[in-house]
């Protein structure tokens, strides 16, 4: 039995890889902006948006790689070397077929981009480099499965920070030594490109390891594309499940009503940052693991998951009219606060979904979580239409929670976890509860009164016990360290 990597260190090193390049990004966007203006930042965005989306052609073939490396953790090297050069030959055949196709695609259609003549002539010329980004985005991900399905993670967020580095600076370095013109924009892109690829060739030679110990093997195709295709399904599917309602409130509502939907999505939309880090470090080791030791850590973690996730989420949702009152106004908050408050009882719902869906993926069962996307879709459109016909965008915002309710139901019961000595159901009944009285209790109560302060006062204190209740070794030792903090802060008052 080999030695396995702490899967709280790659959680850490996973949630630094998460908050990373947020800050990257954040950092330089208003230097772009700046600098090549915001027509040109737009028209870029556009660019890399769906350059990244026809990384749909990679038919789910990282994830396969994953998988299947992760389940061959104590087979031999060539082996594990075969599943990659495996990959990295159907990958590089698909990235070359999809920018062939992106590239077919954007001479037909870039002029009815309402982008202006100047710049649509600075990016014809780089339109073949855009072409040329899919199978150097195919080949990464797949050298990212592998080092992800050997569960090394530190080599992995070590690598990707150098690359957000790179994908955000040499295209700005391009434009400020040759000219803030599109086309060298995207041609820094691709140089950024090529060198994140060498990169993460390298890493994987080394920590892999790559020794030419088997190659690439026809009968590995089919079994990795099976898998893949049912992961494609969900790429395709996601996406649309996510963005469906932002468009049909632009359509119904106007581009406001699609602010007061937004802005208080993405705040809400932080709290996935932490099941979303715990879904990655999860997938390979659930991969290789029996089904019965599987089932135990998937459970496991949905205990401890929401135990850290409700009392978060009561808390909240009480401050989401003060916070948004104070971040961008008044009148602002009170079109958004319900909104904001009902986005995060579904990504209460979904966060802890999203460890059955995780589960059902890494043992085996891809196909289902694709299946419940997309028999969702038809029926998750006409709630939406209705409901934001009927109560507006709050209507939008509960459907879309509704939505993520059914989802978690079907997903639960296909995975059929035992949370401890009880049925998922069970267990997440009480703190269900809970969030919704703190959903009810927002909606009907005025913000910051002495009855709401008392009630989110109150509910939050519920979910903390809750919390403790079902995970006292968890609570133990975050008392210990804000005992320890304190003790620290004392001493160095004193010393002052």
């Amino acid at each position: 039995m080999i030695a396995r990597p702490s899967l709280k260190r790659s959680a850490t090193f996973n949630f630094v890889g998460s908050i990373l390049p947020m800050l990257i990004a954040f950092v330089t966007t208003p230097i772009y902006l700046q600098h090549i203006g915001a027509a040109r930042y737009g028209v870029l965005a556009i660019v890399w948006m769906v350059q990244g989306y026809f990384g749909f052609l990679d038919l789910g073939l990282s994830s396969a790689t994953s998988n299947r490396i992760a389940q061959l953790s104590e087979a031999t090297p060539a082996e594990r070397e075969s599943v990659l050069w495996t990959a990295l030959v159907v990958n590089a055949a698909l990235g070359i077929t999809g920018g062939v196709l992106l590239y077919g695609l954007l001479r037909a259609l870039i002029g009815h981009f309402d982008m202006g003549p100047a710049l649509t002539a600075e990016l014809m010329p780089a339109l073949p480099c855009v072409a040329c980004l899919v199978p150097l985005s195919n080949l990464i991900s797949v050298f990212n499965g592998a080092m992800i399905g050997r569960e090394r993670f530190g080599a992995l967020n070590a690598v990707q920070m150098p690359v957000t580095l790179l994908y955000q600076l040499v295209p700005l370095g391009a434009a400020l030594l040759f000219g803030a013109s599109l086309n060298y924009l995207v041609y820094g892109t691709l140089v950024a490109g090529i060198a994140a690829l060498t990169l993460n060739a390298a890493v994987v030679w080394r920590i892999f390891p790559l020794r030419f110990a088997g190659g690439p093997r026809r009968e590995l195709v089919g079994k990795l594309l099976s898998y893949g295709a049912w992961i494609s399904v969900t790429s395709l599917a996601q996406p649309l499940l996510e963005t469906a309602d932002r468009l049909m409130i632009g359509s119904a509502l106007g581009p406001q009503a699609v602010t007061w939907y937004q802005v208080p999505f993405n705040l809400a939309g932080r709290i996935k940052l932490l099941p979303s880090v715990l879904t990655r470090t999860l997938f390979p080791r659930l991969s290789s693991l029996d089904p019965v030791h599987a089932a135990e850590l998937s459970a496991n973690t949905i205990r401890g998951l929401a135990a850290a996730l409700t009392p978060m989420t009561v808390f909240g949702m009480f401050l989401m009219h003060p916070f948004l009152t104070l971040w961008v106004g008044q009148e602002f908050a009170l079109h958004a606060m319900s909104v904001g408050e009902a986005i995060l009882l579904g990504i209460w719902i979904n966060s802890l979904a999203s460890i059955a869906a995780c589960h059902l993926q890494a043992t085996g069962r891809p196909g289902i979580v694709a299946r419940f996307q997309a028999y969702e879709m038809l029926p998750f459109f006409a709630l939406l239409w209705w409901a934001m016909h009927s109560f507006g965008v709050l209507g939008a915002a509960l459907a879309w929670s509704a939505r993520c309710l059914l989802d978690g139901v079907l997903l639960f019961h296909a995975a059929r976890l035992d949370v401890g000595r009880a049925g998922a159901a069970r267990l997440l009944a009480v703190p269900a509860l809970i969030v919704m009285a703190a959903f009810g209790a927002t909606l009907a109560l005025a913000p910051l009164t002495f009855v709401s302060v008392a009630t989110w006062i109150g509910l939050t204190v519920l979910a903390l016990a809750w919390s403790a209740r079902t995970e006292p070794q968890a609570c133990a030792r975050v008392l210990g360290l804000v005992a320890s903090m304190r003790n620290y802060t004392r001493r160095w008052a004193q010393g002052q």
